[in-house]
């Protein structure tokens, strides 16, 4: 995502929408401001406007625009429909509007609570997939409960599991909200962590604060599967009793978590290079493929003395692929051809410019073996390309928990 700009913001959303917004927070607006100026002008008056703001005002205006920055994306989209129990309506709003900003900001406006929720959701999408994230089977079917009492229960069980043995109890808050389109519960969990001395700008120069951050865990449970998804740092010894404790006080059941094993990537199998076999039905040229290469690896030893080799190659779509490289630089020591596997890798796929005399795009796939990749980052039509060519490179292939969470 693109860093935050106000002014990045102020041409992407039109000035109906700015009039719904600014109203809703009771900003006075002169009564010679033109929403009807062309489409530059426009955005430079609004930006003037916020500017000559009260400093508190102002700071309040910026903090929710940051925010609403942060959902205009598909995948911000994507948790404000989960995040949303009456999804028609605001289906029915979004094709009404101009792009991800505007329906980011217009959900601020109109439904308050669901661009709240949606903001715990995308940060828990966002971690999965990644190294803090953990899958589990706990084989339980319950539905959640809600009471506050069973909730204040889990806050305490969390907060003297993950204080220090020598200190003050930690704080703890938990969040229970739905996820309407995936069918999952999620448990947003909030923990105080060690403090920390703030050095920060204020009106009259700097001062030092004493803050008291919290750190965020995440848990969802499919109840329809008995799967449980974490995201948080920390490793086993937070993941598995942040599972079992929701178990006992939200689902009133003693489990023993069972992983669930992350799918792998074969990367070895790229060494070969990137040919697709004769059987595959996917189209290079009909999705406007110019070349794929292997632009980058990562190569661990099988045998003693165990380490790491980086093989890369210049990002130039004209340059050789890393496995030519090794073979001529290397020769009959070739990486690829020794007693090495692959362990990560980076395949970039270019497409034909969409004009003459422009650059044509690249998607990059980046993937570990252990399963990790960025293809949940993509835009949906790249990450279900990238799946078919890793599909038919045999690069990686559906488990049955993918199977079951579909169904």
């Amino acid at each position: 995502m693109t860093a935050f700009n106000p002014r990045h913001l102020a041409r992407q959303v039109p000035a109906t929408t700015w009039q719904a917004y600014l109203s809703s927070r009771s900003i006075a607006i002169p009564e010679s401001f033109d929403w009807n100026a062309e489409e530059k002008a426009f955005s430079d008056a609004l930006i003037a406007l916020l500017e000559e703001l009260e400093p508190d005002q102002q700071a309040l205006l910026h903090a929710e625009l940051r925010h609403a920055h942060a959902l205009a994306t598909q995948k911000g989209i994507d948790a404000i429909l989960n995040a949303s129990d009456n999804d028609a309506a605001i289906r029915e709003d979004f094709g009404k509007l101009r792009n991800h900003a505007e329906r980011a900001l217009w959900v601020l406006v109109n439904w308050p609570n669901t661009f709240m929720t949606a903001e715990a959701l995308l940060q828990f999408d966002l971690g999965v997939g990644k190294r803090s994230w953990k899958r589990q089977a706990i084989k339980v079917t319950e539905p959640v409960s809600r009471e506050a009492a069973d909730i204040e229960g889990l806050q305490a069980a969390l907060s003297e599991v993950l204080s220090k043995r020598k200190g003050p109890r930690r704080a703890c808050h938990v969040d229970v909200c739905d996820r309407h389109l995936d069918g999952g519960v999620q448990i947003s969990v909030y923990v105080e962590d060690d403090p920390n001395d703030l050095v920060e700008f204020v009106e009259e120069g700097m001062r030092r604060r004493t803050t008291r951050p919290a750190t965020n865990l995440a848990l969802v449970y499919f109840p329809a599967s008995g799967i449980v998804d974490t995201v948080g740092r920390g490793g086993a010894k937070v993941h598995q009793p942040l599972v079992t404790l929701f178990a006992r006080h939200l689902l009133k059941q003693e489990v023993k978590p069972e992983a669930v094993k992350q799918p792998m990537f074969y990367l070895n199998r790229l060494r070969h290079g990137l040919d697709l076999p004769e059987d595959s039905d996917i189209d290079l040229a009909a999705h406007g493929i110019d070349r794929i290469r292997l632009r980058r690896a990562r190569l661990r030893s099988t045998r003693a003395p165990i380490c790491d080799f980086w093989v890369g190659v210049p990002a130039d779509q004209a340059e050789h692929c890393v496995l030519a490289a090794s073979s001529a630089h290397l020769k009959d020591h070739d990486l690829f051809r020794g007693p090495f596997n692959i362990v990560e890798a980076l395949i970039s796929i270019y497409f034909a410019p969409a004009e003459v005399g422009k650059r044509g795009r690249v998607l990059n796939i980046d993937l570990k073996q252990s399963g990790i990749s960025n293809l949940q980052d993509m835009a949906e039509e790249d990450a279900k390309l990238a799946e078919r060519l890793l599909r038919a490179w045999r690069v990686s292939e559906p488990t049955e928990v993918e199977l079951a969470l579909v169904a």
